[in-house]
């Protein structure tokens, strides 16, 4: 039995051996005196050994894991939501929690795969930054060891203060330039925000430049512990120039003022010109500038405008108007006034006796070529024209393009309308019928020749000439319009009628009465004929003699029926006339160059010449420039100027008629010639304009406004208006006919313009130098404004310089505020003050 036990054991070793030798998955090796080899895989890989001859062998293998494996870690410090991390570009996972929170991406990747963990979203509630290690690497077992870790983040701000506009720019750290743009107080937030712990530094890179500033940094620099708003940028605030313009003062002696800003500060500046107060006025600080002491080279006040307001820059608008050069809209408290086609209003009552006098709001219709007067006391008289009535009934687009006989008056500052009806109502109150305002084309009512009649009254009528008598009683011969005959319409008149004014109305009672409104007087028939287009009687050049009236033509002389005859009253108070377009000698209708003079005291008129000037349609005989001689002579023309020097010396210019060749013949042509009739030699002399040979349709010349220049010339014209300044220069404004420019064409006019009879030269003083210039009503309360804009117009109603120098000025056919309007009728009442 031993052998066999040996035996057994052996082989329970052996196979014991080989076992153990098998089931190794690390390695396996061969040894001996024999030959082996080995291979392996995997954990669960195998192996295998041969040997041979005396010695022994083992193997064993190797190789990569397989996985799936998971990828995963924690994030340590979270403290809220919002945190998004992200596995190669994708496989996103939202992490939420506080403290340290566990994560595992829910996709495994193979064994030996890369793997790349980001943050993707930074947690938000509240704000964090997170970071990651141990990121990246190759999967060879599940991953456990990627660390986020998080931390709060805080933002970096403040305020600018003081800030006026753009250019700051600000830098954190460096670097992160911040642009702040604003005004005031302006907060400001830098784009990136730092962790807590981390040190931050504001600093500037550049300064404001519009407009320019210094800004210094307050609070710029400390460590984050939260977020960090208490930077201040401080920025300096500029001071800034308060300061403007001097215009239309009289210089002089006493031409300098005195003024202030903000009750100091005061400063004195002398003429027209430029100025800027010492002490600049500090950004966002008020200014306010008066005139403390006043200049006395005039007696015109000296008005601030844009004299006050906040300074948020250099101010240089601000206008001291000494009004000289200005236009005062006057009729500003009717405020339609500034728009055209405006029929008449009447203010009705203005007094009762239980209450205080109304204002009167009354006004006269839109009109062209009304006739003025000026009585001994300062009221300005208006009557016709062609225009608007008192507001009666129209079909749609009807304009009611009449002739009026309406008669106003401008007293006190209000429109007061003259010779109407009054009555008594059933409260007992006196009340005017404007019902007589409301016609048109009404025939006259003469009654006796030179004497009182009760409701006598001249024809509507426009175009007429008028004069004011030394006892303050208005005239008024001619025009175009309605005589006695209600069969005869538009007729040419050469009938003389005048005006004696009374006073505004009144009916006795308590407490002062009542007042209706209407101003009374009386119309009389003073001569000329009661019917209309007679022919002019000449009699002898040079010798007066009676007017001719209706029923005496024998002895006597008077112009034919005419409408748009030049007028002046010399300071003799002689009344001059010239051409129009009417009645020649000959009984023949044209345009006119006759000039007459009449005598109201002696009631004589004398037919001054030319010689041939009794027969219509002459051409102008112009001789040469500045040489008067026997044959000079302006040629036929209507609604030319006609002004009367110191000297008695008569001037024209312009208007519709004939010039040195005729042309535009038989009608005529727009006219720019200025000429003299010299009263002691009795030439006339042709002084400037219509080019060099006495032409018509002849372009101004403007040169620079204010300035005058020897080869300034006004463009021709027709309808202008004019008056003789205090110092004997000749002014005009407005009219119909060429501004600058031919090629633009003729329109309606709103310059003015003075001849200086001394230099001899013209000066271009205001307005436009095109047409159809659109109005201007900028200025209220009556105060004149530099800026002011007349309209362009023709056919205006003026009434001479009053004892302060003032022009005023009505209505006529033009251009109202209303921009791409027509021109219409206006009924706007301005003044104009010339320099003297």
């Amino acid at each position: 039995m031993k052998p066999a036990i040996k035996l057994l054991l052996f082989t329970y070793v052996l196979i014991t051996a080989l076992v153990l030798t098998s089931c190794s998955g690390v390695k396996s090796a061969s040894s001996g005196a024999g030959t082996g080899s080995g291979a392996g895989s995997g954990f669960g890989g195998s192996g295998s050994g041969s040997g041979s001859g005396s010695g022994s062998g083992s193997g064993s293998g190797s190789g990569t894991p397989t996985g799936p494996f998971t990828i995963g870690g924690s994030v340590i410090g979270l403290q809220g939501t919002g945190l998004v991390l992200e596995d190669n570009g994708g496989d996103d996972l939202a992490v939420t929690g506080t403290g340290t929170v566990a994560f595992t991406f829910k996709t495994a990747i193979a064994g030996g795969s890369n793997y790349n963990v980001i943050v993707k979203t930074q947690p938000g509630t509240p704000t964090q930054t997170c970071s990651v290690t141990s990121g990246t690497g190759t999967a060879a077992a599940n991953v456990t060891n990627i660390q986020v870790v998080c931390a709060p983040i805080f933002t970096i701000g403040g305020s600018v203060s003081g800030l006026l506009g753009s250019g700051l720019t600000l830098q954190d750290n460096g670097g992160d330039n911040l642009a702040v743009n604003g005004s005031g107080n302006v907060n400001f937030t830098f784009a990136t925000p730092l962790l807590s712990g981390a040190t931050y530094a504001i600093t500037i890179l550049t300064q404001p430049k519009a407009p320019v500033q210094t800004c210094t940094v307050v609070n710029g620099s400390g460590t984050v512990s939260g977020n960090v708003g208490n930077v201040n940028i401080v920025c300096s605030q500029p001071g800034y120039s308060i300061g403007g313009s001097v215009v239309g003062l009289i210089t002089g002696a006493g031409d300098t003022m005195e003024l202030q800003n903000n009750a100091g500060d005061n400063l004195l500046v002398t003429g027209d010109t430029t100025f800027s107060f010492a002490t600049p006025v500090t950004n966002g600080g008020l200014y306010n500038v008066t005139v403390f002491l006043p200049p006395t080279s005039q007696p015109q006040r000296c008005n601030p405008w844009f004299w006050t307001g906040i300074a948020n820059g250099n101010v240089s608008s601000v206008i001291i108007d000494c009004q000289h050069n200005d236009w005062d809209w006057i009729s500003w408290y009717i405020p339609e006034t500034n728009k055209a086609n405006n029929f008449a209003v009447v203010t009705t009552p203005l007094k009762v006796p239980t209450a205080l006098g109304n204002p009167s709001l009354s006004e006269p219709g839109g009109r062209d070529f009304a006739v003025t007067w000026t009585d001994t006391v300062g009221r300005m008289w208006l009557f016709g024209g062609l225009g608007y009535p008192y507001k009666i009934p129209l079909p749609p687009n009807v304009i009611p393009e009449n002739l009026l006989n309406d008669l106003w008056v401008f007293d006190n500052g209000e429109w007061i309308p003259a010779n109407l009806p009054m009555y008594q109502d059933l409260a007992g109150d006196w009340l005017v019928d404007p019902t007589p305002l409301k016609f048109q084309d009404v025939p006259g009512i003469y009654g006796t020749l030179g004497a009182t009649t009760a409701g006598a009254a001249p024809g509507s009528r426009w175009g007429g000439s008028t004069w004011a008598d030394s006892t303050g009683n208005l005239w008024m011969f001619g025009g175009q319009g309605f005589d006695s005959s209600k069969s005869q319409n538009n007729a040419l008149l050469n009938d003389i009628w005048e005006w004696v004014p009374a006073a505004l109305d009144n009916h006795p009672g308590p407490q002062g009465g009542w007042t209706a409104g209407t101003f009374t007087g009386q119309w009389i028939w003073q001569g000329g004929f009661s019917t209309g287009n007679q022919t002019g009687i000449y009699g002898t050049q040079g010798v007066a003699a009676a007017g001719c009236a209706t029923g005496t033509t024998t002895g006597c002389v008077l112009p034919g029926g005419r409408w748009a005859a030049a007028t002046a009253t010399d300071p003799t108070g002689n009344v001059w006339l010239f051409g129009g377009q009417g009645y020649d000698s000959a009984g023949k209708v044209g345009l006119l160059n006759d000039l007459w003079q009449y005598n109201p005291t002696l009631k004589q008129w004398t037919w001054i010449g030319p010689s041939a000037s009794n027969v219509a349609n002459q051409n102008g005989s112009y001789g040469t420039l500045g040489t008067g001689s026997g044959t000079t002579a302006p040629g036929g023309r209507q609604h030319a100027v006609l002004w009367a020097d110191a000297s008695g010396n008569i001037w024209l210019f312009g208007g519709f008629g004939f010039d040195s060749a005729g042309t535009g013949s038989p009608d005529g042509a727009v006219l720019n010639d200025l000429w003299k009739y010299n009263t002691t030699t009795k030439q006339w002399v042709w002084v400037s304009g219509g080019g060099t040979t006495g032409l018509a349709n002849v372009a101004g010349t403007y040169g620079s406004q204010t300035t005058a220049a020897a080869s300034n010339v006004p463009g021709a014209r027709w309808g202008a208006v004019g008056w003789v300044n205090p110092d004997g220069d000749l002014f005009f404004f407005g009219g119909w006919g060429y501004g600058a420019s031919t090629t633009q064409g003729t329109g309606f006019l709103n310059d003015i313009w003075e001849y200086d009879h001394t230099t001899g030269q013209w000066t271009w003083w205001k307005g436009s130098s095109g047409v159809n210039q659109q109005g201007a009503y900028v200025s209220t309360a009556g105060v004149p404004f530099v800026n002011n804009v007349v309209g362009a117009r023709r056919g205006a109603a003026l009434w001479q310089p009053d004892t302060q120098g003032y022009v005023w000025v009505f209505g006529g056919e033009g251009y109202d505020s209303s921009a791409g309007a027509p021109p219409g009728y206006l009924n706007d009442l301005w003044t104009y003050l010339p320099f003297p």
